[in-house]
């Protein structure tokens, strides 16, 4: 089973894609480690972060997630199945309060940059002019993909998704 986690900051991509590796027992991978050399978000060149993606894809079963399109393209043509989190703008707002609570000052630029993706609005900064890095950019990507994707609106468990949607692993993996 190879499964790919994505959607806008604050969906639950981490949470989900850590609970399906462990309930699952295959390995995960988040893509922040993949795109990035450090913790200053220092980009990694195209061709090592490409190596490590092919890396991935050896694997018989793995669940990767990240909201990152383009060079994810194999990752999503690989996928066995691709689980969208799209919650309400009202979860993904809560969500990024708690996450900035211990830096209270960061809370308005952050739920101004939330409410921006979510609402595919025009803002500042490297994403705001990047159409990929909102709910529509995400639908429009996932789109030749669209038979294996699992669009999630509400908070779910990894046990529920995988209830729902008979994920497990086989003798193969």
């Amino acid at each position: 089973m190879k499964l790919h986690v994505i959607g806008i900051p604050s969906a639950g991509k981490t949470t989900l894609g850590e609970e399906l590796s462990s309930l699952l027992e295959i390995p995960f991978y988040a893509l922040d480690a993949i795109a990035y050399v450090d913790e200053r978000w220092t980009e990694r060149s195209p061709a090592e972060r490409d190596e490590l993606v092919g890396q991935i894809l050896e694997r018989p079963a793995h669940v990767t997630e990240g909201g990152f399109l383009g060079w994810t393209s194999a990752l999503f043509a690989a996928a066995d199945r691709i689980i969208w989190l799209d919650p309400p703008l009202r979860t993904l707002v809560w969500r990024h309060l708690r996450r900035h609570a211990r830096q209270p000052w960061r809370i308005p630029s952050q739920m101004a940059f939330q409410i921006r993706m979510y609402l595919r609005a025009p803002g500042h900064g490297p994403l705001a002019s990047d159409p990929n890095q909102t709910r529509t950019g995400i639908g429009d990507a996932l789109r030749p993909w669209r038979r294996k994707v699992i669009r999630v609106t509400r908070p779910v468990t990894a046990t529920e998704l995988v209830d729902a949607f008979g994920l497990s692993i086989s003798a193969e993996n």
